[in-house]
């Protein structure tokens, strides 16, 4: 249930050069938001400018790196310059590395992690001043929405950084939520399962050591990579990502906004199942639809 808001707001968006970033600042755009939509290569600007364009709405691009104190701030200081005020906050910079954890090098984690959970904080506190002066000022609408996944709650193997980096952006996001409330700052989870986006193919990351064939999961590796691009070709199990574009734009929208939204049939199907059957039970399952009769 949505509670509508009307009034349009000024949104900042990380991780706009495809995927939910591009089409949330696309739609919001044309709803009339004012949207800063970044990046961190300005260079992949051009879809976004197309889809935009193709809305009728207009968005302002600024470089960001999410892992850079200074690209972070630079953004912000050139917000509160421009506008002198900062409404929403959509962090959806990220990405997921494949790979088993005894193939993944503590450098691939630490990466995994500097970009999915520390890339988030880092924004957040640069943001949160304007912000709350924002809250202050107006204390309808403000709110950070954190683009989190259902491996967030219910982990792959083959996935474990990810799924590290999401749980560890659950858990900070919850504890933010119940910090930032009386600040009349809202925090809000937008849990996505398996969409069709470049996470899975051009944006795809891997472990170096997975291309090993000495390592003790390789077969596993390909099985799993075999099943996905499956699935990608089919497109069963995976969802539109204008779905999660449009749920953004409502929550953006929601004057009271809940601070979970699960998103997906998939999704709320696996964490039913997950919480109903015993562990190993769960762990068979997921076996044979991941690695099909390879065990």
């Amino acid at each position: 249930m949505f509670t509508k808001f009307n009034p349009m707001s000024v949104v900042l968006i990380t991780g706009c050069s495809s995927g939910f970033g591009m089409l949330a600042a696309a739609r919001l755009a044309s709803g009339g938001h004012t949207v800063y939509a970044t990046m961190r290569n300005l260079d992949k600007k051009g879809d976004l400018l197309a889809e935009s364009t193709q809305r009728g709405g207009e968005v302002r691009i600024l470089e960001l790196d999410v892992t850079e104190d200074a690209s972070t701030v630079s953004a912000m200081e050139q917000i509160e310059r421009d506008e002198g005020r900062l409404d929403v906050l959509i962090n959806n910079a990220g990405y997921a590395i494949g790979g088993f954890f005894e193939d993944l090098s503590e450098q691939e984690i630490r990466d995994q992690m500097e970009t999915n959970f520390f890339g988030v904080q880092k924004v957040i506190r640069a943001a949160l001043p304007l912000m709350r002066k924002t809250a202050t000022e107006d204390s309808c609408g403000t709110k950070i929405l954190n683009i989190s996944s259902v491996s967030g709650r219910s982990s792959f193997p083959g996935l474990g950084a990810y799924g590290a980096s999401k749980f560890a952006l659950e858990g900070f996001s919850e504890s933010l939520y119940h910090e930032l409330l009386p600040f009349g700052i809202d925090v809000v989870l937008i849990e996505p399962g398996s969409y069709r986006t470049k996470i899975f193919t051009e944006n795809a990351h891997k472990a170096q050591k997975s291309e090993d064939p000495a390592s003790h999961y390789f077969k596993h590796t390909h099985a799993f990579r075999d099943q996905l691009r499956r699935m990608i070709k089919s497109k069963n199990g995976m969802g539109d990502p204008e779905d999660v574009a449009a749920l953004i734009e409502r929550v953006v929208n929601t004057k009271k906004p809940k601070l979970r939204y699960l998103i997906g049939r998939q999704s709320r199907l696996r964490l039913i199942i997950r919480a109903l059957l015993p562990d190993r039970t769960f762990s068979s399952m997921m076996h044979k639809r991941i690695f099909g009769e390879l065990d």
